[in-house]
């Protein structure tokens, strides 16, 4: 397939320069809302998805679209993943409630997958107006500049990045949290598309999720992949859009995968 990447970037920037950036840190309480505990979301959010949904369907007719906040109201709208036609996936504001509190990090998330596969993914930072992009086998880039990963031997307490257990169940967390202690710096951004980027140019090792909605998830496994990142669920298998199960360790080699999936994850 002929990706459009100047195109389907200029309706990124678009859509997050008319629908986000006007509400940075200048949001008001009645523009907040609780999908569920703990689960914001704003009018900029809806506002986004909206606007990105009518124009890369516009870009490519006869694909689908699967948006995080259409999904909320229907659930039955993944099904359109396993459909023959490419679906696009959005994730129009990723980090809110981060946007919600007026900080950052946050990120606007966007893959195409066809037949179960991620064939192309963005990831824009609205802030600072970086685009980091992918293709299946064509490599990956941040702004133009090819990434690409960097295998250094490193010690355990050298190895940083993201590290998330908001969704680990009990009987995982204490394993995760005592390992942690032996890495090195580790944080939970609550923005996946600020921890991937992190990873790509190399000032995170690992990135390290239970929960992994494709929305959230498709766009940075890509980008991962191409840069030459190890990927893969925690026994190992590897991720794909569709599934629905959980666990999810990238990093920039297979040493530190095992190193990190070793001491966070109880076996």
């Amino acid at each position: 397939m002929n990706i459009n990447h100047d195109a389907i970037g200029a309706i990124i920037r678009e859509a997050a320069e008319l629908e986000i950036l006007p509400l940075w840190q200048n949001l008001h309480q009645h523009q907040i809302e609780f999908k569920n505990p703990g689960d914001v979301v704003t009018v900029a959010d809806r506002a986004c998805e909206n606007r990105l949904s009518k124009a890369l369907l516009a870009l490519l007719p006869g694909s689908l679209v699967v948006g995080e906040e259409s999904m909320h109201h229907d659930a039955s709208l993944i099904a359109a993943l396993n459909a023959e036609s490419p679906v696009w996936v959005i994730d129009p504001l990723d980090g809110t409630n981060n946007f919600a509190a007026g900080e950052g990090p946050i990120a606007v998330m966007v893959c195409l997958v066809k037949r179960r596969e991620t064939l192309g993914a963005w990831i824009y930072d609205p802030v600072a107006n970086t685009m980091l992009q992918a293709e299946l086998g064509a490599g990956a880039s941040l702004d133009g500049k090819r990434m690409s990963q960097k295998a250094l031997k490193r010690n355990t307490a050298e190895i940083s990045g993201a590290l998330s257990t908001k969704y680990l169940p009990a009987s995982l967390k204490p394993k995760a949290e005592e390992g942690a202690c032996e890495l090195g710096s580790t944080r939970a951004s609550g923005c996946a598309g600020y921890d991937y980027r992190a990873l790509a140019t190399g000032d995170y090792q690992f990135v390290f999720y239970y929960r992994t909605l494709v929305w959230d998830h498709a766009p940075g496994v890509l980008i991962s992949r191409e840069t030459g990142a190890c990927v893969g669920r925690y026994d190992g298998s590897p991720y794909q859009p569709i599934e629905t199960d959980t666990g999810l360790i990238c990093a920039t080699d297979d040493h530190t995968w095992t190193t990190v999936r070793d001491l966070l994850v109880a076996r």
